[in-house]
């Protein structure tokens, strides 16, 4: 089965557990949403979300077949996100994709290749429900600055490697050294491809007026663009 979680929160507190067959309706109530998260989920489940929160064809198709850059598309009064995460593994970047389906009671995340769970961020908010309390933009923004945060120890890790190839220039290379040096060229070409679309993103979300984004809510996307 590949829903890690699904549950009802009201309140910034969770409630229930539910099911993805089962709509989250809570039409008069913002604090009021359930979260469904899935990883890797085969197309039948898929099926079942789209018919239960009427999902669009297209971002279900988009969600399931993954490798999508990232981008925001608007469907009627839903939001569909794509964002790109990354880490490093053996010396290269290793890319994956979250997809995310925000409506006015409901967002649902879609996890393909990546091995860095919402757990943490689940049980974080949970501890502290200030922003779950205030709906899906707010989630919306805890997952994307979580996502984000994620490539800080990719960005670290190589810039110290960097600097000690500057260092090591005073002296003679080896062949290995220097095919390592574009070997880090070529990750940190394809690394900023990634990064321009994903700050397009947050500057939609920060300065766009879209379905379920409220207007005290951008401030927070603001944060994630800088």
């Amino acid at each position: 089965m590949a829903v890690v979680a699904a549950y009802l929160y009201r309140d910034g507190v969770r409630t229930r557990q539910v099911s993805i067959d089962a709509k989250v309706d809570c039409a008069g109530q913002k604090s009021e949403f359930g979260w469904i998260g899935l990883n890797d989920p085969t197309a039948e489940e898929m099926r079942s979300l789209q018919e239960c929160y009427d999902l669009h064809p297209l971002a279900v198709e988009d969600a399931l077949k993954g490798k999508q850059l990232p981008k925001i598309d608007v469907y009627d009064d839903q939001l569909f996100v794509v964002a790109r995460t990354a880490r490093l593994a053996e010396e290269h970047i290793d890319y994956g994709e979250t997809a995310v389906f925000v409506g006015h009671s409901h967002i649902i995340t879609v996890r393909h290749g990546s091995t860095r769970a919402h757990t943490a961020l689940r049980e974080q908010l949970e501890k502290a429900p200030r922003l779950l309390m205030h709906g899906v933009d707010y989630l919306l923004h805890a997952i994307l600055d979580y996502i984000i945060d994620g490539y800080l120890p990719l960005i670290e890790e190589l810039e110290e490697e960097v600097l000690e190839m500057e260092n090591a220039m005073d002296s003679f290379l080896q062949q290995q050294e220097i095919n390592r040096i574009f070997d880090v060229r070529r990750e940190l070409i394809r690394f900023q491809r990634v990064l321009g679309p994903m700050g397009e993103v947050a500057q939609k979300l920060a300065r766009q007026e879209l379905p379920c984004i409220d207007a005290e809510a951008r401030i927070y996307f603001r944060d994630v663009q800088d």
